[in-house]
């Protein structure tokens, strides 16, 4: 291979790589609420890092208790790495599972702060309500 196959290879396919890298991040961002830590960090400074996503359980059901259990615990940090429908509801029914509880209402909160204002508030993602079909 000469100098110049060499040199254009360098110029324009792995720049051309990056940017396809960059857009199938921002693609997976969008539409399967993938965090934007992940999958080179695009975007990274643009949001607060997912671990302060918060996990509420209506009902008394302590959030940090049930994270003593490893699969339960696992499963939390997925739900915050990628917030969506599905992972809530998995969540959810593994809950249900667990504590042996009749019905059970999940919710997936999102710190946001204002950067004009300097005001922190929460967003609600998602929320689950599942009730438990075998007492």
């Amino acid at each position: 291979m000469n100098d110049t196959i060499k040199r254009q290879l360098l110029n324009y396919t792995i720049p051309a790589f990056m940017v396809i890298v960059i857009i199938v991040q921002l693609f997976l961002v969008h539409t399967k609420q993938l965090s934007r830590w992940k999958g080179g960090g695009y975007g990274m400074y643009t949001e607060i890092h997912y671990s302060h996503n918060q996990i509420y359980i209506q009902d008394g059901i302590s959030v940090d208790s049930l994270e003593k259990d490893m699969d339960i615990k696992e499963a939390f940090k997925l739900l915050r790495l990628m917030p969506n429908n599905n992972h809530l509801e998995k969540v959810a029914k593994l809950v249900l599972k667990k504590t042996q509880r009749d019905s059970i209402h999940m919710q997936i909160w999102k710190p946001k702060i204002d950067s004009k204002s300097g005001l922190y508030t929460r967003v609600l993602i998602d929320e689950v309500y599942l009730k438990n079909i075998n007492p």
